[in-house]
């Protein structure tokens, strides 16, 4: 009943489900999926498992070969840099865009997302602010008047989401992301836009840098067969 009220299909809560695995390690970068056992946990035929990776496929979470078996996609600097380079040019837009929605009245709900995110702990329950950190970034671009432009932000958004958990690994950048966080809500809360986009590109800069650093020492990944 639960999944009924939540997804519109099938497809829908697999996609969801298997895209919710991919960002929390649960299936990791380099992993064949197998169909069978994925229908197994999510207790549904192998038809909506089959169209949820053709799904993950396009949004870019798995990569299929000819035969069509799936694997996850691995982390890579080439792959962070582009979706960051192209995050920046398009929040920076969709910014500017939602500027005057943003200061006439949209300040408040921005605020109280922030402060739902900083009482959340990324040790303590990573899921619920990864959650919250979401709702808090796409706050800014929401009201852009452009829904292809925020339909691609957030596609960019939650395909950076593994980097961004990958950066939070560290304590170090865990303060880091929550001294920035405050200084974007101070540049919103002052009126000031230019220092606002400053302080995004910064932000995301800043996480580019730690995966940046950790990718370069750890081993790359390989297919799970």
């Amino acid at each position: 009943m639960e999944r009924a009220i939540r997804f519109k299909s099938t497809a829908d809560y697999a996609t969801s489900e298997i895209q919710r695995m991919i960002l929390a390690g649960e299936l990791a970068a380099g992993e064949r999926l197998d169909q069978v056992r994925l229908a197994e946990q999510l207790d549904v035929s192998r038809h909506p498992i089959r169209q949820a990776i053709e799904r993950l496929a396009e949004r870019g979470f798995v990569l299929l070969s000819p035969h069509r078996s799936a694997v996850v996609s691995a982390h890579s600097i080439a792959d962070l840099v582009e979706l960051y380079s192209l995050r920046e040019s398009l929040e920076d837009m969709a910014l500017r865009a939602s500027w005057s929605s943003l200061t006439a009245g949209g300040l408040d709900d921005v605020a109280a997302i922030y402060k739902r995110l900083t009482a959340q702990d990324p040790e303590a329950d990573l899921e619920r602010y990864m959650h919250e950190n979401r709702a808090f970034h796409l706050a800014f671009y929401r009201d852009c008047g452009n829904r292809h432009l925020l339909r691609t932000i957030t596609t960019l958004f939650d395909l950076s989401e593994r980097y961004q958990r990958t950066a939070l690994t560290t304590s170090h950048r865990q303060n880091q992301s929550s001294d920035e966080h405050a200084g974007m809500m101070a540049a919103l809360r002052a009126g000031h836009l230019e220092l606002l986009s400053q302080r995004l590109k910064a932000h995301n800069r800043g996480t580019q840098e730690q995966v940046r650093a950790l990718l370069s020492t750890s081993a790359p990944a390989t297919v799970k067969v």
